[in-house]
Formats: C-alpha cells, structure tokens, sequence
C-alpha cells in the first residue's frame, strides 16, 4: 500500500478551533437560543463583565455576560438562581472551549440548593438561631485562640501569620477539619465541639475556609454546622471566605469576617498598639497623681500656716474667754428679768379687795334687777286685787265678746280659783258709760 494514499490533512490546534468556530456560530440555531439552567461559579469582574456556569443534571455550560449587556439587569445574579438565558453559541479560541455569550437573562427561580438554604434559614431564625440579643462580644485580648479549619489550606496560613504578626504571644490550638466534601458538614461540627472542651481554656474561636464556589461553600450552610455556632460556649468569628452571599453560619456566630485574615485581625490585637496604649496611660495616671500630690501638698501647707496649727492653746483661751462672757450675760440678763418681775408684783392692787367689791357690785344689781322682775310678775298684779278671767278651756278672757250669758269662767285670784257663771254682760266704754246688752 501506497503511504501517500493514506495520508490524511493534519490541523494545528489553532486551524481545528477556528474550523470548530465557524461551525457552531455559523448555525443559526445556535444564534440567539434560550438556555435554562442553574448558576454556579459565578464573577462579577472589576471591568464589570460577569461569569458564569449553567448546570443542569447531566451537563455544564460557560457563560460570559458582558459589561454593554448586563448594566440594565434588573436583579442580581446569585449562586443556585435558575435562569433563561438568552445568548448564542461562540467558540473562546484561547482556551478551546464553547460558551454562550449571554444577550439577557430571565430569573426562573432558585435552585434546588438555594431553596433548601432558603428553608432552613426560616427554620432557624424562627427558633432565634440568628437572634442579634444572643451575640457576645469577642475577648478584647484573648490568650488563646482556637482554628477549626483544614490544617493543610491557605487558611489556617494566613490565621496563624496574622495571629502572630499582631500579637506574638498568642497562644493557637488548630482542630483540624475537613472544610469541603460530603464529610465536611460532620467534620467541621466535631472541631468547633472540640474546641469547647473546658480544658483547653480558650477564649476565641475561628471557624471557616478560604473562598471557593458556591458548592465549596456549602457545607457552611449546612444545619449541623449552624448549630454548631450557635452552641459554641466560646465566642466564635465565622470566616468564610466569600464576596457576595453569607453563608448561614455568618448569621450565627457573634461575629463574622469576609476572609480568615479579616478573622485574625477582628480577634487578635495588635501587640505594639497596646503598649503604646498602656504606655500612654501610664503618663497620664503618672502626671494624673502628681497633680493630685501638689495639690494635696498645697492644701497641707495652707493648712499648717493656720494659726490654730502655729498656737493652739490661743484657739481654747479664746472659747474660755467666749463662754465666760456668754455666762455673765445670762446672769445678768436673768438678775434683770427678776427684778422686773418683783416690781410688776408690788404694783399690783389688793386683789382680795378688789374681788369682793366686784362681787357686792354684782349682787345689788341682782337685786335691782330681781325686784323690778317681782314688780312686773303677774302674781304681784294680782295681789293687789286684780282677777284674770278663764273659759272652761283655760284660754283668757279679753273681751266680753269672748262669752256669753249663763257660761262657765274661772277667775284666777292670788289665793286661788273661782268658778262662776255669767248671769248677764255689761258692755262699757273709755267713757264710762254703761251699756247693757
């Protein structure tokens, strides 16, 4: 056989891509489609072009959308959101790989994970997982620091260099844990029980991974490591390492940072500030107490200088010379109200005279008043001859109008009382004229 017959044409790399570019873009199906799927590793750039994936059950596409396309998106795209994308099929040359080069996207919903991220987060705020009443405060210096992370990432680096940079001192336990897989969730549970342990008498822990996908992330969304954080005993920085979406266990920490460096920083102080700041204190407490001394020294002296200091006998002397004074005023002031007393009672008159006097003045114009009432009383009327006239009812009679003839009358003497009977009436006048009727 001929070896010329069987030799076929051969394609650099660069000849077979662009044969498979004008392939794919050239078919118009494959221009201005729809594409639904779920987001997955997604970057929003500085120039503002943003990428991503979209996944299905069975398969992954690229997808690029860029800065002139995206600036009128309506909502932000998010880890797990399914989508319609609207875009058209290109070959990137460089890394020899498809995407769609997305026009506009459609939210269709989240996806399966972040629904179920969804739905526990509601669960645990309802039990007050998520409660800001419930955070501590983070040790202003802590002694010793507890890591749960991988051992072997970029993390637990960058913890321990920062740590140490800003406080060398410090004290750091690592519980190693595996921050990403199916054995994740149960992994990093285990370290931060660990770290609770009494015996290690820590005092701050920090919990978390380097950044990574959605899907790298996911284990921190998982309810065992939530309530992890939140049954920690010790105050604890969830760092996470992440740009866009916390993670739920951000939300139940006390405290939560953007990487494991930001951690390191939020919970170790920086050695040469406090003593500067001690230091600073120190002058101030220094300068505080030896103002309060001079002052103190003032007041002493001024003090000392007084005159009780120099001669105190002078002090008692002169309240002797005070209190005897104060007695003779009183003795005299005293000697001065008896006498004046004693002459007010020789002034006075015979009071026993004076008494009876009053008295006999009182008791002749009893008798005075006595007499005229026994001169005016009735009874003295009618000793001198006069009668008053009664009816049988015993009411006086005023007027011969008051009776009649033959009727009963009682004449009221001074010795007593007659009865009588009316025979006749005599009606007289002022003039002493007699009329009979």
């Amino acid at each position: 056989m001929n070896d010329n017959s069987t030799l076929q044409r051969v394609y650099t790399v660069a000849e077979l891509t662009r044969s498979i570019k004008r392939t794919l873009e050239g078919r118009a199906d494959f221009n201005n489609l729809w594409v639904k799927g779920e987001i997955f590793n997604l970057t929003v750039h500085s120039s503002g072009h943003i990428y991503f994936s979209l996944r299905d059950n069975e398969a992954v596409i690229s997808a690029v959308f860029f800065r002139h396309a995206n600036r009128n998106l309506a909502f932000k795209l998010k880890e797990g959101m399914n989508i319609l994308a609207l875009g058209s099929i290109t070959v990137y040359e460089k890394r020899g790989s498809y995407q769609i080069n997305v026009a506009m996207v459609k939210q269709e919903g989240l996806g399966e994970l972040q629904k179920r991220i969804e739905m526990l987060k509601q669960k645990l705020a309802a039990e007050g997982v998520f409660s800001p009443d419930r955070k501590r405060p983070i040790p202003f210096l802590p002694r010793r620091l507890g890591v749960a992370t991988s051992p072997t990432g970029a993390a637990v680096q960058d913890i321990i260099k920062v740590a140490l940079r800003r406080y060398p001192t410090i004290e750091i336990i690592i519980a190693p844990a595996v921050v990403q897989g199916a054995d994740a969730p149960v992994s990093i549970a285990r370290a931060i029980e660990e770290l609770n342990r009494p015996e290690y008498r820590i005092d701050c822990i920090i919990a978390g991974r380097g950044g990574g996908s959605f899907e790298d992330l996911m284990p921190f969304n998982e309810e065992i490591v939530v309530r992890a954080f939140y049954n920690s005993r010790v105050p604890i920085i969830s760092a996470v390492g992440h740009q866009i979406d916390h993670p739920l266990c951000d939300d139940a920490a006390d405290l939560f940072a953007p990487t494991p460096s930001a951690a390191a920083e939020l919970a170790v102080p920086v050695k040469e500030d406090l003593e500067g700041e001690v230091e600073y204190l120190a002058i101030r407490a220094s300068n505080a107490v030896g103002s309060l001394l001079r002052e103190l020294n003032t007041r002493v002296e001024g003090i000392r200088s007084r005159r009780i200091f120099r001669d105190p006998y002078e002090i008692v002397n002169r309240k002797e010379q005070l209190l005897g004074d104060m007695l003779n005023q009183m003795l005299s002031s005293l000697k001065d109200k008896v006498s004046s007393g004693t002459s007010r009672l020789l002034s006075i008159p015979d009071i026993r005279m004076i008494i009876k006097n009053l008295i006999n003045t009182k008791k002749h114009s009893y008798i005075m008043a006595l007499t005229t009432m026994e001169q005016l009383s009735p009874m003295a009327v009618l000793q001198r001859g006069y009668a008053i006239a009664m009816d049988e009812e015993g009411q006086v009679i005023r007027s011969v109008d008051d009776s009649g003839v033959d009727s009963l009358i009682r004449l009221l003497l001074s010795d007593g009382t007659l009865r009588c009977r009316v025979n006749s009436i005599e009606r007289g006048g002022s003039d002493g004229k007699e009329k009979n009727s």
